[in-house]
C-alpha cells in the first residue's frame, strides 16, 4: 500500500521521463533553499498520473524573507494565500480532487517557499510553491482522490511534509498528523535545543528559527500526563518503518507484513 508521498505507476510517458519527474518532485519536498530548480512546464507535467512538477508565469514583486505557520485557512498570510491559490489552480488542471481553501489543514512558508497540505473527507493534496522575487512561480504537487490510509497512523505521529535549508538539517518546516493520544509534540534538534509543534484538529506544524537542526533530530510525542509515547527520526523516510502496523481488523496498513506488527492508531479531525 502506498504512503502519502509515494508516486503511482507510470502511464504512457516517454522513456526515462517518469523517473526524472518523480525524482524532481521528491527532491523538491526537501530541497535546500539555496539550490535552483529547473521548472517543467505545466502542459508537459500533466501527463503524469499523481505527481507533477509545474511552473507558472506570475512574478513575485516583493523581496525579503517571510516565515509563517498556518493551522488552517483562517490563519493564512497574504503570501500563503497566493500559494494556496496556485495549488488550487494546479489541482484543477491536474484533475486531482474537489478542493477549496477550506480544505487547508496546515501550511508553512519559509524564504519564499510554501508547503500546503489539503485534507478532504476522502483524499489529500500536497503542494510546494516557490515564489522568489523576479522569478517564475514553480513547485511540485501530488495527491490522491482516495486515500486508503486516511483513518490510520503508523503510531502516534506521522510526518507528511518536510522542508529544510540544508540537506539534513538547518532550519526546518514540518507538517503531519497526530493521534488523539498526543497532547504535546516536540522536535529535539539533536544539539540540546527543542522546538514545540502546534497541534490543531489532528494535524501539526512547526517552524524552527535560526536553528541548527541536525540529522539526528527526532519528533517526540507526549500524552496528557506528560509521558513520552513516541519518538521518530525527523529525517528518516516517511514510508519506511521498523515495524508493520495493522488496523483494528488486523489488516496491514503500513510497512511489510511480519510477525512484529504493532497496532496502527486511529486518526480523525
Amino acid at each position: 500500500m502506498r504512503d502519502i508521498l509515494d508516486t503511482p505507476a507510470e502511464r504512457e510517458l516517454p522513456p526515462g521521463e517518469a523517473a526524472r519527474m518523480r525524482a524532481d518532485l521528491m527532491t523538491s519536498i526537501r530541497r535546500p533553499r539555496l539550490r535552483r530548480r529547473t521548472a517543467v512546464r505545466l502542459g508537459m507535467a500533466t501527463v503524469a498520473t499523481a505527481a507533477a512538477v509545474v511552473a507558472g508565469v506570475a512574478m513575485v514583486p516583493n523581496d525579503g524573507e517571510v516565515r509563517h505557520l498556518a493551522m488552517g485557512s483562517s490563519e493564512l498570510s497574504p503570501t500563503l494565500h497566493q500559494a494556496v491559490e496556485r495549488c488550487l489552480k494546479w489541482n484543477t488542471q491536474m484533475e486531482r480532487l474537489p478542493l477549496s481553501v477550506d480544505d487547508v489543514a496546515v501550511a508553512a512558508e519559509q524564504d519564499h517557499r510554501g508547503l500546503v497540505l489539503f485534507i478532504t473527507d476522502t483524499g489529500y493534496f500536497t503542494c510546494e510553491v516557490t515564489m522568489r522575487p523576479g522569478e517564475e512561480i514553480s513547485g511540485g504537487a501530488t495527491g490522491e482522490r482516495v486515500w486508503p490510509q486516511r483513518a490510520w497512523l503508523p503510531g502516534p505521529v506521522q510526518r507528511l511534509l518536510l522542508m529544510s535549508t540544508e540537506a539534513d538539517g538547518g532550519d526546518v518546516g514540518v507538517t503531519g498528523r497526530v493521534s488523539a493520544r498526543v497532547h504535546r509534540l516536540v522536535l529535539e534538534h539533536g544539539d540540546g535545543h527543542t522546538t514545540t509543534a502546534r497541534l490543531v484538529n489532528g494535524v501539526f506544524g512547526l517552524l524552527t528559527d535560526d536553528a541548527n537542526v541536525t540529522r539526528d533530530a527526532e519528533l517526540v510525542s507526549f500524552d496528557s500526563a506528560g509521558v513520552e509515547i513516541g519518538r521518530r527520526l525527523l529525517f528518516g523516510s516517511s514510508h519506511e518503518f521498523d515495524h508493520c502496523y495493522v488496523d483494528s481488523a488486523g489488516t496491514v496498513v503500513y510497512g511489510e507484513p511480519g510477525a512484529d506488527c504493532r497496532p496502527a492508531e486511529p486518526w480523525g479531525r
